[in-house]
């Protein structure tokens, strides 16, 4: 027994875009079932149920939803930011309008 590869671990298959694609494709609009088309291209179901999630998920969002998020987390940043300048200067006014003890 070899004392590098853990028992019961097989080495991890690299599987390029093209055949992602074909996969998801087969399965997305051909309606064929995840099963089968994992069986018949040698991979693991679960990999492949992945796969076909995360398509769904992309092709659901709308077309700009990328800059949106980046616009999203931008304005984010500004209003904290005009947050806390709000919030220093509320309490400099507080300090500043209080009484002298003269």
């Amino acid at each position: 027994m070899e004392a590098d590869k853990p028992a019961g671990k097989r080495p991890r298959t690299k599987y390029d875009a093209a055949f992602r694609a074909e996969a998801v494709r087969r399965v997305t609009q051909d309606g064929q079932a995840t099963t089968r088309v994992a069986q018949a291209l040698g991979m693991s179901e679960a990999v492949l149920g992945k796969w076909v999630r995360a398509a769904r998920t992309q092709a659901a969002r709308p077309a700009g939803s990328e800059a949106l998020a980046q616009e999203n987390k931008q304005l984010r940043a500004q209003l904290a930011r005009a947050e806390m300048e709000r919030d220093i200067l509320k309490k400099a006014l507080t300090i500043f309008s209080q009484p002298t003890g003269r």
